[in-house]
């Protein structure tokens, strides 16, 4: 695994703009931009299957912890699950409605692998994963034998057709106030479900409405398949959610709730002990001292909030590159044991691993100075040679 230096591409911010993705020039804290044209990682083809067979093996690890979860109906308090969402995330398990995605971050060293957490219910950064670097990787110069490890657009079309009926009307929607990340990732969704033959609309959380029957969007139309870029945490904070019934298909399914919380790391480290593609993990408690270095995170989060590092039990402060959001405090937090990796002329990789369905489809990589990855880390490719 090796940081490489390339020529920029001399129209790239066109490119850009051309497949929709017009956030790539968010601004960063160094003062560069969210893309960072001219740099990618190159990996050995053999890396890259240890990555995959990892990913697949962690998604079935936590499909298992959920289904034991709900087999038992043992759902503890610090996943803090509201009691309205148990009939749902159940309902919704036991008759297999299907996911679309989700992301994996791991920590990665070029040879061990660490699972720091599962985006698995709103994940971002699919369109610079799925189609600006396989951009990028088709129109550099000078890599003999290059590949990358990346599907993720041609297996979007597939699963959307595998999950939803031919010809159906899908919805999709987004916080009002969200930011063009996450619309620009919403919008390629919709495309992406579009070229699977279905039709598509799009409108805001806040403009779902309701019939006294069905939920309806601003045309007073029936909404059936909903696609919801916002967390299942906030819809059950939502007054609408005293109306919501299994008839509606939503995607990502309410079962999810379960993945996408960090208390799923806890639950991990308890089912597999001393996996080798874990960190120990445990629901934080303050009265207990820990020995050694830790990050203490919320267990809903995003974007790096709200994560502080331990030391031998004593609070150290917060990580490079996290800030602090109140909101996320409420839910409680766990711990997670520190991992080091190495650093890459200054920068910190993460490397974000894609599922769609039940199969690892690509990756993506986010780098930062920082030790934590947060909203305006920048976006690097890669490739594989064989």
């Amino acid at each position: 695994m090796e940081r490489k230096l390339f020529q920029p591409r001399p129209d790239w911010q066109q490119q850009h703009e051309n497949i929709g993705f017009d956030y790539y020039s968010l601004p960063s804290l160094d003062g560069s931009v969210y893309w960072s044209e001219g740099v990618a990682y190159e990996f050995s083809l053999k890396q890259i299957e240890q990555l995959e067979d990892a990913s697949n093996e962690l998604h079935q690890m936590c499909m298992q912890v959920a289904g034991d979860m709900i087999q038992q109906g043992n759902y503890p308090d610090y996943f803090q699950i509201p009691q309205a969402a148990i009939a749902l995330i159940e309902h919704s398990w036991h008759n297999h409605a299907p996911m679309l995605y989700g992301r994996f971050d791991f920590a990665y060293d070029g040879r061990n692998i660490k699972m720091l957490e599962y985006n698995a219910d709103t994940p971002t950064g699919l369109l610079e994963a799925s189609v600006a670097q396989w951009h990028w990787i088709e129109q550099v110069k000078n890599i003999p034998n290059r590949d990358q490890f990346n599907s993720i657009h041609e297996d979007l079309i597939k699963r959307w057709k595998t999950i939803i009926p031919p010809g159906s009307q899908i919805h999709f929607a987004a916080c009002q106030e969200a930011g063009r990340e996450d619309w620009g990732n919403l919008e390629y969704l919709m495309d992406t479900a579009f070229q699977a033959g279905h039709k598509v609309s799009e409108l805001s959380m806040e403009n779902i409405g309701w019939d006294g029957q069905h939920f309806v969007d601003l045309n007073e139309k029936q909404i059936d398949h909903l696609f919801k870029l916002y967390p299942w945490e906030w819809i059950w904070e939502e007054n609408f959610s005293q109306y919501l019934k299994p008839e509606t298909r939503w995607i990502e399914p309410c079962w999810k709730m379960l993945l996408s919380n960090k208390a799923i790391l806890v639950e991990l480290w308890k089912k597999f002990p001393n996996h080798p593609l874990l960190l120990e993990s445990h629901a934080y408690q303050d009265h207990i001292q820990l020995q050694g270095k830790w990050v203490k995170k919320p267990i809903l989060a995003r974007e790096g909030a709200n994560i502080r590092v331990l030391k031998d039990g004593t609070d150290m402060g917060a990580a490079s590159g996290s800030f602090h959001f109140d909101d996320y405090d409420k839910h409680g937090y766990i711990v997670q044991k520190w991992v080091d990796t190495p650093l890459f002329d200054r920068q910190l990789p993460t490397l974000g691993l894609w599922m769609v369905g039940h199969s690892c489809a690509g990756m993506s990589i986010r780098e930062d100075r920082y030790d934590i990855i947060g909203n305006d880390a920048h976006f690097a490719a890669h490739y594989f040679v064989e």
